[in-house]
């Protein structure tokens, strides 16, 4: 007896901060108790009748199996108990499931009062997530305090998306035109995973972001560092800084290591474009756009160009995907970004893996 209530216990109870199971991955926010109730309330009614209806049937076939052919009679056409209760029982069965599964949605869709707020911005294929608390902006990563519920108002710059963040147990899609918003409070330190889940082309699959959950008395440093750590830099420091802090916007199309991709590799970009050896759809050559009194003068403006407005001179080769960063970018991480291009064999190594760190420091 004591057995059976165990187990009846371990199916049905869930505890805030639940390690990763076979089905689901380890619980990370007040949201995911409730969520992890509703599916194994859903999963172990389904088993047990799976289980009822597969033994009834083995049972029925080998005791009423066929031994002989003598005449069978004709056995009953209505029984009025049997049908009460296969028309009773599962109603009562949805009726649960829709009381449990309301209260958690419930929960889900109503913020708090007093929630911290991060504006996230979807396009193909990266995330960006603005802090207006304290204008810090992040791309590819959102750091979190824990303990502190957090409201993700959510809008597209191009086609629909949708935001999820499995250890939490939230999701909700991401639509252009419109604002759509979800909630969590992160009961967990540590990293966790943000995938799109709504396929929004070539590159779905790279539209990535980490979940960073900090102590909640580190969070306000955190975010004034992060507002200004690029403005006392040195011309030195900016490369570094570029390809560890600005480069996770451009990684979905653009590689390190000379791959082709959505967009032109990285890799001997700035020697392609110093020397004018790049060529257009609209088939000008980059070259004939240098120069006094021209387009671009120099190879700088056109790199700024092509990260402000990307659809001015489409390379050839390319459809011309990239969106536009225009008001993303301050003038200083346009800079970082050129003196990358410039720098960028001393970042990385021939495989195209970033080695050095924020700070210009080598990677271990």
């Amino acid at each position: 007896m004591n057995m059976m209530s165990s187990i009846i216990s371990n199916l049905f109870v869930t505890t805030v901060g639940n390690p990763e199971t076979f089905w689901l991955p380890e619980q990370a926010s007040t949201a995911a108790q409730s969520v992890d109730y509703t599916f194994a309330l859903i999963n172990w009614i389904c088993y047990f009748f799976f289980g009822a209806i597969t033994f009834t049937l083995v049972y029925f076939s080998v005791k009423y199996r066929r031994t002989s052919h003598v005449m069978v009679t004709d056995g009953p056409i209505h029984n009025t108990t049997i049908e009460i209760v296969w028309t009773v029982l599962p109603l009562l069965l949805v009726i649960v499931i829709f009381v449990v599964g309301m209260r958690g949605y419930l929960d889900l869709m109503e913020a708090p009062e007093g929630c911290y707020e991060v504006q996230v911005t979807a396009q193909k294929w990266s995330w960006t997530f603005d802090h207006p608390t304290y204008g810090a902006t992040e791309v590819a990563e959102l750091t979190v305090p824990l303990g502190v519920p957090v409201r993700l108002l959510m809008t597209s710059k191009d086609l629909l998306h949708s935001l999820w963040i499995p250890s939490f147990r939230v999701k909700m899609d991401v639509i252009p035109g419109r604002y759509t918003s979800l909630w969590f409070e992160a009961t967990k330190l540590g990293v966790f995973q943000l995938n799109c889940t709504e396929y929004c082309g070539k590159d779905h699959s790279k539209m990535l972001a980490k979940v960073h959950v900090i102590p909640a008395d580190e969070f306000e440093a955190r975010m004034v560092k992060l507002a200004s750590e690029y403005e006392d830099m040195s011309i030195e420091q900016l490369p570094a800084y570029a390809i560890n802090r600005l480069y996770n916007r451009c990684q979905s199309c653009h590689t390190l290591d000379g791959t082709k991709s959505t967009g032109p590799s990285f890799k001997g970009l700035w020697d392609r474009v110093s020397k004018g050896e790049v060529g257009f759809t609209s088939r000008e050559k980059l070259s004939e756009l240098y120069g006094n009194n021209s387009v671009y003068g120099v190879p700088e403006n056109y790199i700024r160009t092509s990260i402000l407005d990307p659809q001015k001179h489409i390379v050839k080769g390319f459809l011309g995907s990239m969106p536009s960063f225009q008001g993303q970018l301050k003038d200083k991480q346009i800079t970082a970004i050129i003196e990358m291009f410039k720098n960028l064999d001393t970042l990385t190594d021939e495989k195209g893996n970033i080695i050095v760190n924020r700070d210009g420091t080598p990677r271990e």
